[in-house]
């Protein structure tokens, strides 16, 4: 008989996210998964897979709640140019408040992995897509309601909005003047 796991897969999966967002795919060893996550290498092979399906699995865990994070932001029964304020905001207070100053996994993951793994690059295309479509989405009901100009490409200024996201979690990783990086998002908010 099978002896029951001692371990909650959820849980061993976010633990493996937490050290492949510090460490990088390249700079993470399976004994530093193995420590962190609290199972020995048999365990997390014959749960996970091996470190490369491990660490798909933890980039596709953070891209959906991500994309979960932003439906509920768009969802929310505010002005679009306020739901697109605090979805700046908060990608700039978020990476300011983690002491290691990781940034945004997935753009870490793009420099390092995605022109050399095709899988890697799959994902970070669908990722791009997605949230270029659920903030076009977001535009166009601005354009509907008037708070954003209807001459303006809806799938354009979304493109535009994606890169400007990108831009702040690389920059405020590196750069803690808060006053600065908020002045920035009005800039990028006059765009709209």
């Amino acid at each position: 008989m099978a002896r029951p796991k001692k371990f909650d897969d959820a849980a061993g999966l976010q633990k493996a996210l937490n050290v492949f967002w510090k460490k990088g795919y390249a700079g993470t060893s399976i004994s530093d998964l193995t420590a962190s996550m609290e199972i020995n290498a048999p365990s997390l092979y014959a749960t996970y897979g091996d470190k490369h399906t491990l660490f798909v699995s933890a980039l596709q865990a953070y891209m959906q709640s991500q994309h979960a994070w932003m439906r509920q932001s768009v969802g929310e029964n505010k002005p679009v140019r306020e739901i697109i304020r605090l979805l700046l905001t908060s990608l700039v207070d978020d990476t300011l408040a983690d002491p290691e100053r990781r940034g945004c996994f997935m753009v870490n993951t793009i420099t390092e992995m995605a022109n050399q793994d095709a899988q890697v690059f799959t994902i970070a295309s669908d990722n791009e897509h997605r949230v270029r479509s659920i903030l076009a989405d977001l535009i166009r009901n601005g354009q509907q309601t008037g708070e954003i100009s209807p001459d303006k490409d809806a799938d354009i200024l979304a493109s535009f909005l994606f890169i400007s996201f990108m831009g702040i979690r690389v920059i405020a990783a590196t750069n803690n003047n808060k006053k600065h990086l908020h002045s920035a998002l009005d800039v990028i908010l006059s765009a709209i």
